[in-house]
C-alpha cells in the first residue's frame, strides 16, 4: 500500500471520528437543553402566582346555643371554617366540639377561661390556661389543637408586652391567626345581619386572603343569620372559602419579628 493511499485512509478515518463527535455532542446538547428546559418551566410553574382568593371564616369564643345552627349553614353551602374555642363543659359542649371536626372544620384554641385578667397576668398563667384547653380539647376528640388565637387578638391593650406570650406559643408548636376582616358582632349584639355583613366587605378591600372574625355566642344570631348572604357574597367575589391549615399564611397584628400593630 502506498503512502498516498495510507494518508487518504487516515483523513476519511479522522473526517469519521470528526463526524461522529460532531452529531454525539448535537444530540447531547439537545438532550440536556430539553433538561434544563424543562427544569425552568417546572421552577416557573411552581412560583407562577395561582392568582387565587381566599375567605376564611372564623368563629371565636364557642361552642354556643348558635354552634349547630352555624354548623348546619355551613354543611348546606357546603364549605369550611375555623372555630377558636373556649373551655365549656357538659355533654352538649363536648358533642359541638367533636361535630365541628367530624364535619372537616378547624377545632382551633382561644383559651380556656377567656378570663383576660386571669389569662394575661403572667406568662405562666397564660401557659397553663391553654395547656388546659390542649389537654381537654385531645381528652375529647383524641387530637392536639395546633391553631391558637389569643383573646383580643395579639395587638391587644390588655398586655404591655405580647412577645413573652408569642415566643411561648411558637416555642409549644401551635400557629397564631389574627384578622383582617371583622364583623363587629360582638361590640353589639342588636346589629343587623346586614350590617355585619356590610362590615366584613368594606373591610376585605380587595384583599386576596381574607381572614374574618366573627363569633360563636348565644347572643350573636344576626351572626348565624347573616352567614348564607355572606357565603354567597364571597363566593361571587371569586373567594374560595377554606378553613384554617397548616399551609394558610397568619396574619399577625403583632410578631416577635417586628413589634408592628395591625
Amino acid at each position: 500500500m502506498s503512502k498516498k493511499q495510507i494518508s487518504e485512509i487516515l483523513i476519511a478515518c479522522l473526517a469519521v471520528i470528526f463526524f461522529g463527535l460532531w452529531w454525539f455532542g448535537r444530540i447531547t446538547g439537545t438532550y440536556l437543553a430539553s433538561q434544563q428546559d424543562a427544569v425552568r418551566g417546572e421552577w416557573i410553574a411552581s412560583n407562577a402566582p395561582t392568582g387565587g382568593k381566599y375567605a376564611y371564616l372564623t368563629f371565636d369564643d364557642g361552642p354556643s346555643d348558635n354552634t349547630d345552627a352555624i354548623l348546619d349553614v355551613l354543611k348546606e353551602k357546603k364549605v369550611k371554617a375555623t372555630f377558636f374555642v373556649v373551655g365549656k363543659e357538659g355533654s352538649e359542649a363536648k358533642r359541638r366540639y367533636l361535630r365541628i371536626l367530624n364535619e372537616g372544620h378547624t377545632l382551633g384554641m382561644h383559651s380556656y377561661s377567656h378570663d383576660y385578667e386571669q389569662i394575661y397576668r403572667s406568662v405562666d398563667d397564660f401557659a397553663k390556661d391553654i395547656k388546659k384547653l390542649d389537654h381537654y380539647l385531645y381528652e375529647i376528640t383524641g387530637k392536639h389543637p395546633t391553631t391558637f388565637r389569643f383573646p383580643g387578638g395579639s395587638s391587644n391593650s390588655i398586655v404591655g408586652d405580647i412577645k413573652p406570650y408569642i415566643e411561648w406559643i411558637e416555642s409549644q408548636g401551635y400557629e397564631y391567626y389574627d384578622w383582617n376582616a371583622v364583623s363587629g358582632d360582638a361590640l353589639d349584639f342588636h346589629v343587623s345581619a346586614d350590617t355585619l355583613n356590610q362590615n366584613i366587605l368594606k373591610d376585605i378591600h380587595g384583599q386576596n386572603s381574607v381572614i374574618i372574625l366573627m363569633h360563636d355566642l348565644s347572643e350573636t344570631v344576626h351572626t348565624t343569620e347573616a352567614l348564607p348572604k355572606l357565603i354567597e357574597e364571597l363566593q361571587n367575589r371569586g373567594y374560595e372559602l377554606r378553613a384554617i391549615s397548616e399551609t394558610t399564611e397568619a396574619i399577625h397584628h403583632v410578631s416577635i419579628k417586628e413589634q408592628s400593630s395591625y
